[in-house]
């Protein structure tokens, strides 16, 4: 579990620092990052959710499965407000940086961007459908696609 909290902290901590030293050119710029890396962290926390119930599959130990099966029950609740509140800081986010680089919407970073849009809204279909009824394939459907949009989102930070 440290080891799973320490990634999720080094992750957070080479973005900022990416992006720190990739500097901004105006204010918006930086608030259009703010919103990036915040609303990164938000699918982090709820792409742990995986992580969680796969420990509680995992486990031997009745006394951790209690526990994580405690945690992720109170992390449930918090699943689709992060999820609708990281949608809207992307969304914010996409606004600010098209306002600020306009003239180079056609570039790799702005391609990137509008791709892990468009596998966020497969994200959050897949989720919609979930939550109406909760089957096997749906579900692994959900994290396979949450997967698939987390590598896109870092793809786009990266490059």
């Amino acid at each position: 579990m440290f080891r799973w909290l320490l990634t999720n902290g080094l992750t957070i901590l080479v973005i900022m620092s990416v992006s720190i030293y990739r500097g901004y050119d105006s204010n918006a710029v930086l608030f259009g990052k703010l919103l990036g890396q915040g609303a990164f962290i938000l699918f982090l926390v709820n792409l742990n959710m995986y992580f969680v119930f796969l420990l509680i599959r995992k486990s031997r130990i009745r006394d951790v499965k209690v526990s994580l099966a405690k945690t992720s029950k109170k992390m449930m609740k918090y699943h689709v407000p992060f999820a609708v509140t990281a949608t809207l800081l992307i969304l914010t986010h996409a606004m600010f940086m098209g306002y600020a680089h306009f003239g180079s919407l056609f570039q790799a970073k702005t391609a990137s961007g509008a791709v892990a849009i468009l596998v966020l809204s497969v994200l959050l279909y897949s989720g919609y459908r979930r939550r109406q009824k909760a089957t096997g394939k749906r579900r692994k459907f959900h994290y396979t696609m949450a997967f698939i949009f987390i590598a896109f989102a870092l793809g786009h930070i990266f490059l």
